[in-house]
This record gives C-alpha cells, sequence and structure tokens, in this order.
C-alpha cells in the first residue's frame, strides 16, 4: 500500500509542478499587480465569502465517498443516482442561504462589505459549485484508487485559468483589464473543468439521473454530517481571516490590510494546494489499510517527512529572502507584507500535520474528536483576530492563523499517538528537530550578518540536503526499492 501511495503521490505531484506554480507567478500575482490591491481585495473578499457556506454544497459527502469507495468499491453504482439528486438540493441550499446570508449582513453588523458587490458574490457562486462538483468526481477516482484520472482533474481548471490568463495579460488583445473580465476567465476555467469531470465521471459509473429518496437523504445526511461539520470548521478557520480582517481593521485600511494579507496568503496557499494532493491520496489509502488492518507507520512517515522537510526548507528560503521574492512579485508591499509572511509561512507545517494525522483520524471515522479539535482552533482564530487585528492589522490576522493551526495540528497527532496508538517510525520527531535547527541556524546567520542572497541560498540547500538524506528523513534508496518490487502485506500493531 505505501507503493500505491508513492506511485500516485508521484503522478499527482508532476502533473501539478508543471502547471500550479507558472500559473501562480505567471497568471494570479501579475494579475493582482494589474488590478490593483483595491480590486483584487474586493475580489478576494467575496470569494473568500463564498466558502464561508461551500460546505453546503458537499455536506461531507466527498471525503465520505472516498472512503465508502476506496473499502466497498461495489457500492458506487448503488447510489451514485441518489446522491446527484441530493446534490442538486444542496446546490439550491447554497444559492439561496449565500446571498440570503450576504444581504442580511448589511442590516445586522456595521459591515464593510458593499452592496455594490453582489454582482461579484453571484459570479462566483457559480465558480464555487463548479470546484465542489469536480471534487466530488475526484471522490470516485480516489475512491477506486485511479490516480492518473484523479491527478487529471486536479489541474484541468488550473490549466484552463493559465492559458485564458496568459492570453488576457501577455496577448493585449483587450486593455484596460477589468475586474469583470478578470471574473469572467477565473469563472470560465472552472466551468470548463466542470465539464471535463461530468465527462469523466459519465465514463466511470454512468450518465446520472434523478432519483428522489427521502429516507435515502436523511441516512446520508446523518452519516456525512460529521465530516461536513469538520470541513467547514477547517475551512472558517483559515477562509474567515480575510473577512474578519475586512470587519476589524480601522477605517480606511480595509482595502489595504486585505491585500497585504492576501500577498502572504497566495504563497501560502500555494503550498497548500501541494499539501492538499498528499491528503487526497492518503485518504483512501489509510482507509484501504484500516480495513485490512495493515500498518499506518510507513505511510505516515514517508508523508509527513516529505511534506515537513519540504516545508521547513520553504520557510527558511523564503522568511530569508522575504523582501527580494515580496518586491519581485508586488508592486506595492509594505512591513505589512513582509511580517505576515513571517507568520504565514511557519503555518505550514502545522497545516502538514492535518494532512497526515487528520486524514488519518478521519479514515478512522474519528470524526467527534476531529471536529472537537476543529472547533477549539476556530475559536482561537477568531478570539485572536478580534484582540490583534485591531492593532496589527495584517500581522495580527497571520499570528491568529498560525496560532490556530499549531493547536488543531498538535491535538491531532496527540489524539493519533495516544487513543489510536499508532506510532511514526522511531527517531522521526528527533531528525525533522535537528533539520529544524540546521536549517534555522543558516536563516539566523542570513539575518544578522552581511551575507548575498546566491551565499545564502547556496548554503540553505547544502545543510537541507546533508541533513536529510544523512538522517535519511527521505531515504531514496528504499523509496526506489519500494517501487520496483512487489509490495508484501505488513500487519498492523
Amino acid at each position: 500500500m505505501q507503493k500505491l501511495f508513492l506511485k500516485g503521490l508521484g503522478i499527482t505531484l508532476l502533473l501539478n509542478l508543471l502547471v500550479k506554480p507558472a500559473t501562480i507567478f505567471l497568471v494570479d500575482i501579475r494579475m493582482q499587480n494589474v488590478l490593483g490591491a483595491d480590486d483584487y481585495g474586493v475580489f478576494q473578499v467575496m470569494l473568500d465569502f463564498t466558502f464561508l457556506f461551500s460546505m453546503i454544497l458537499d455536506m461531507g459527502m466527498t471525503n465520505y465517498m472516498t472512503r465508502l469507495i476506496a473499502q466497498y468499491p461495489h457500492m458506487i453504482q448503488k447510489y451514485s443516482n441518489r446522491l446527484f439528486t441530493m446534490r442538486l438540493v444542496l446546490v439550491l441550499a447554497y444559492c439561496l442561504l449565500s446571498i440570503g446570508m450576504f444581504v442580511l449582513l448589511q442590516f445586522i453588523v456595521p459591515t464593510k462589505i458593499s452592496m455594490d458587490w453582489m454582482w461579484i458574490l453571484l459570479i462566483l457562486i457559480i465558480h464555487q459549485i463548479n470546484i465542489i462538483s469536480v471534487n466530488y468526481v475526484r471522490a470516485y477516482t480516489g475512491g477506486l484508487l485511479k490516480f492518473g484520472l484523479d491527478a487529471l482533474l486536479s489541474v484541468i481548471e488550473r490549466s484552463v485559468y493559465f492559458v485564458l490568463g496568459c492570453l488576457l495579460l501577455y496577448g493585449q488583445f483587450i486593455e484596460p483589464i477589468t475586474l469583470p473580465l478578470f471574473i469572467t476567465v477565473f469563472v470560465t476555467s472552472s466551468t470548463l473543468s466542470l465539464i471535463a469531470a461530468i465527462i469523466i465521471y459519465v465514463r466511470l459509473v454512468a450518465f446520472p439521473k434523478l432519483h428522489w429518496n427521502f429516507v435515502f437523504f436523511r441516512s446520508i445526511f446523518r452519516q456525512s454530517f460529521p465530516y461536513a461539520i469538520l470541513v467547514i470548521l477547517m475551512m472558517l478557520t483559515v477562509r474567515m481571516n480575510t473577512v474578519l480582517l475586512g470587519s476589524l481593521s480601522p477605517d480606511g485600511q480595509v482595502k489595504q490590510q486585505v491585500a497585504y494579507y492576501v500577498q502572504s496568503f497566495r504563497l501560502l496557499d500555494a503550498c497548500w494546494m501541494f499539501g492538499v494532493l498528499f491528503g487526497s491520496i492518503l485518504l483512501p489509502v489509510f482507509s484501504r489499510v484500516l480495513k485490512e488492518k495493515l500498518s499506518t507507520t510507513g505511510i505516515m512517515t514517508s508523508a509527513l517527512n516529505l511534506l515537513v522537510s519540504g516545508g521547513l526548507l520553504m520557510i527558511a528560503f523564503t522568511v530569508g529572502l522575504k523582501e527580494i521574492i515580496f518586491n519581485l512579485l508586488y508592486k506595492d508591499v509594505s512591513y505589512y507584507s513582509y511580517n505576515s509572511w513571517i507568520f504565514l509561512s511557519m503555518t505550514f507545517v502545522p497545516m502538514c500535520f492535518t494532512i497526515v494525522f487528520g486524514t488519518l483520524l478521519t479514515a478512522n471515522k474519528s470524526m467527534r474528536k476531529l471536529n472537537q479539535i476543529a472547533l477549539l482552533g476556530l475559536i482561537t482564530m477568531i478570539l485572536l483576530n478580534f484582540l490583534l487585528v485591531p492593532s496589527l492589522g495584517a500581522v495580527g490576522s497571520a499570528i491568529a492563523l498560525f496560532s490556530s493551526q499549531l493547536t488543531i495540528g498538535v491535538l491531532q497527532y496527540w489524539e493519533v499517538r495516544y487513543n489510536m496508538k499508532h506510532r511514526l517510525a522511531r527517531f522521526t520527531w528527533t531528525k525533522l528537530a535537528l533539520l529544524s535547527v540546521g536549517l534555522g541556524s543558516v536563516l539566523f546567520v542570513e539575518l544578522t550578518t552581511v551575507i548575498s542572497p546566491l551565499s545564502f541560498i547556496l548554503l540553505l540547500g547544502a545543510v537541507w540536503i546533508v541533513l536529510v538524506f544523512g538522517l535519511k528523513i527521505i531515504d531514496i534508496k528504499s523509496m526506489l526499492t519500494l517501487l520496483t518490487k512487489t509490495a508484501s502485506p505488513e500487519k498492523n500493531h
């Protein structure tokens, strides 16, 4: 099973590495510079607003179906039409709630979100429906362990957006580039991705038909509801920050603070995209492993080592060169941009804990404990935003996100280690701690002495390579051996 995980991860990472970094740096960031901080800040606030209720579109069905199909693939035909009908009902509910809440906010709280932005909300609601629907189809491709198709679905939307965005930005067919034009390109990309997902769904399952069955809907709702609550809580913890930042920032600084935060968050989001790819592969693999009562140690350790070692290198590199990176990427940067990134970059490490340990707990159906942990993380994030944003602005929001994710990640590991009794390989934490100290020492030298960027990069890379491969945090020889031999089952503890 570890062999299957590594192969699936390799295919997925290869396709995403070809598409997503190019999209971020050649389209996303350039588009933000072209539109300006104000217009792009408005777009980001409204996009995050559509995220607040987006789990109504899913109600936990994606994670629930991924686990169910991975363990019982013969159930795929039994539920497909009834689930399709249920999703149509959820789409209607999502639209009504999102629009209704947006209108209601104008009257019950002194919000700084304008009614003039309603047209943006309506278009981005369509985008959100497209994205969640594609993810639902990926529950089938992932659950059936068809990681090639799953990887393809994961990059179609970004690929189309990259092509259309490059034509718009560099083709100079239309000038000036306006916010409505950008949003049109944004939503067109997700729409074409949905069309591709529908084609794959029809080939894997069947052409969807309406099948109303209230008893079935109620049963699925009860079973998937804990998954829905978990994803809603986790999404609110990450995505609610810009909404709170926009509401709590001092008058006259709302758009600027949101824009500065988004500059940093975009880089974290880029890293998080690759982390999510691990989770999409780990969930069906962990589900199958637990059903067959095999050991989770190898897969869990490999995933954590790959994620955290890469994350630590990213943190040291980007924090050490933050001024250079931000000045290259953005026109309008400030103290808030630089210092927000310090905390947001560190947030990636506890997010890695969630990807590994949270996914294992999900596969184990430990939903009650996961939801309790996520709720505590959300409360932490909200309280810290209210305490820090009025005085620190975007930096305070970044601190709040880091603190909440650290709380969640540590508690999830505690649950895996001491309640599930699943262990990492020996000395895993010791090796990662040594890597942290080594990279931190190089970063300290860069921040406290005069050293050229090239010298810093070379020294940082050398230390990372020596420690990662010397300590066998990433064991290339073992991975190659595993990939070239027939896997033999290893019984669980």
